[in-house]
């Protein structure tokens, strides 16, 4: 089994027996096969090698290295770790003497002149039997050396990502031999999960690869045991959001399997979110209005305006009022549903009235994330007699003089359609026209108590037409009216005009509407801002085309 020194074929073929003999002779520890001579017949190359020439003899005849290739791939060993041991066999960096072969770790193309002792082993070593008569390159596997003493052999190493092989050719007959397959320790891929929550429950799981990974293809990542995705360079980084069991695969990139740290990791879903309860508070409005009555003010109170912020819960309202010391006027009153109350004060006690209105949720309610209830508080003022005083009924009636702008909208008769004496087509008994207008009024009005008021005024409208093909008649109105004065000094007011009186086929009835905003508040002649319109009853049933809008100032003059 180990390489012979004879060369006659009868003493080739005993000491043949006698190693085959010596192979099934099987050590009982590990299962290596005790070999004990060298030389013969099945040797790869003759003569014996000796120096670093007769090596590189070796590894340049172009049979030795087709035997070494047909047995390297009998052995199983990649392509590339044959063509390193024919490129290190046909041309050795270095060759240098070494001790023994087991204490020899040369450097990749290295070759070391070294002693292999008694009792080391082989993975396998080749060699040529003779088949049908024809010298066949094979393999014995898993031998001792057993012989009287060491032999020399030559050497080397050769490295791949995976593994460290180290190879001897023993001088005596050139059999390729495989001393060792060494396991490139790998450091294994240390993969970690990042948990994340979002405040509203939702899961983010980022898997990171790290570590040594230059020898690393990929990272298969599987959530419950179905594929999720992988790994790779350059961010060696993918998220999920599936909560679960994540494990992990790794392969080099040959596509081997390549070690990982933690097979297994366990991503809990995220909580689910408590809701955040917010309070709302009832919101607090109160009005104060006062009336002259016989036996002194009623004060109306009205916090209608007040809320608790949903319909599902009722506002309960309490309101106390106060007179101008501070004293509470009567006992603290709840309102009914209404949220109104009238409370009477005399006359007598003079100065500002303070109204406090608390409201309460009466119950407290959950709708959603919010939660009603508490209370809140406001308060309102008023002075009665100034809140009621009528400047008007101590001066009597007073003139007043309109400034207005604006404009008629009319449906005409045909009779005064004349256009360069132009007609209009048969059938058409009226045109519509749009004239731009101002307007002058002259009245008297009396102002009452319970601050209503009634007026009657005279005026012109004069038209501004800017064409020939319009009809330029300035019209004649009356204008009787009745006016509300509201507590912050504004009016409005309806009544009836009588337009047009000085043409019969043109005079109509109009329905007339205005307010007036005061523009010098508390002036012994004050000014109001006038907006006032009409519909005329003429045409009525086509009121897009018979009104008339405009707006301008009222001055008031008293007359005491």
């Amino acid at each position: 089994m180990f390489c012979f020194v004879r060369n006659r074929a009868l003493v080739a073929a005993a000491v043949v027996a006698v190693v085959v003999g010596a192979a099934a002779s099987v050590s009982a520890q590990d299962g290596y096969k005790n070999a004990r001579r060298l030389g013969g017949s099945t040797s790869f190359f003759k003569p014996p090698l000796t120096t670093a020439a007769s090596l590189k003899k070796f590894g340049a005849n172009k049979r030795v290295i087709a035997d070494v290739r047909n047995v390297l791939g009998q052995a199983g060993l990649p392509a590339d770790v044959a063509e390193k041991v024919v490129s290190t066999l046909a041309n050795p960096g270095e060759i240098v003497k070494g001790a023994t072969c087991g204490e020899s770790t040369p450097a990749d193309g290295t070759v070391v002149d070294c002693e292999f002792k008694v009792g080391d082993t082989l993975e396998w070593m080749a060699f040529k039997p003779r088949v049908k008569g024809k010298p066949t390159p094979s393999l014995l596997r898993m031998l001792r050396w057993a012989g009287k003493k060491p032999f020399r052999a030559f050497l080397f190493r050769v490295t791949t990502a995976d593994n460290v092989y180290t190879f001897v050719v023993p001088k005596p007959c050139g059999n390729l031999s495989l001393v060792s397959t060494v396991n490139i320790a790998k450091p294994p891929v240390q993969v970690s999960v990042d948990r994340a929550c979002t405040p509203d429950g939702k899961l983010t799981a980022t898997v990171r690869a790290t570590g040594d990974l230059a020898k690393v293809g990929r990272v298969q990542v599987s959530i419950n045991g179905a594929a999720a995705g992988e790994l790779t360079a350059p961010s060696w980084s993918m998220t999920s959001d599936r909560p679960g069991t994540y494990s992990f695969t790794a392969t080099d990139k040959s596509g081997n399997a390549y070690p990982v740290a933690q097979s297994s990791v366990t991503v809990d879903p995220c909580p689910v979110p408590t809701p955040t309860i917010t309070v709302v508070k009832p919101s607090c409005r109160v009005n104060v209005t006062a009336l002259k009555v016989k036996s002194g003010y009623e004060l109306t109170i009205d916090a209608t305006g007040s809320s608790t912020g949903t319909s599902d819960a009722t506002p309960t309202v309490e309101i106390e009022v106060f007179d101008p010391s501070g004293a509470p006027v009567g006992q603290k009153i709840t309102l009914d549903n209404t949220l109104t109350t009238k409370v009477t004060v005399p006359k007598k006690v003079v100065g500002t009235y303070r109204i406090k209105s608390t409201v309460t949720t009466s119950k407290p309610v959950t709708s959603g994330n919010n939660r009603y209830e508490g209370s809140d508080s406001c308060e309102a003022t008023i002075n009665p007699a100034e809140a009621t005083k009528t400047v008007a009924t101590a001066e009597g009636p007073r003139l007043f003089v309109d400034g207005l702008f604006g404009k008629e909208r009319r449906q005409r008769p045909a009779s005064e359609f004349d256009v360069d004496n132009a007609v209009l087509p048969a059938g058409v008994d009226e045109f519509g026209q749009c004239s731009p207008m101002a307007g002058v009024k002259v009245g008297v009005a009396k102002r009452f108590q319970n601050d209503w008021e009634v007026a009657g005024d005279i005026g012109v409208g004069l038209m501004f037409v800017d064409t020939d093909e319009k009809v330029r008649k300035n019209p004649l109105f009356i204008d009787i009216e009745a006016n509300k004065y509201l507590q912050n000094g504004m009016f409005v007011g309806t009544g009836i005009s009588f337009w047009d009186l000085t043409r019969s086929e043109t005079f109509t009835p109009a329905w007339l509407v205005h307010f007036g905003i005061p523009l010098n508040k508390g002036a012994h002649v004050p000014v109001y801002f006038m907006g006032e319109g009409r519909l005329f009853f003429d045409n009525i049933d086509s009121i897009d085309n018979n009104y008339s809008v405009w707006g301008g100032v009222r001055i008031m003059f008293p007359t005491k």
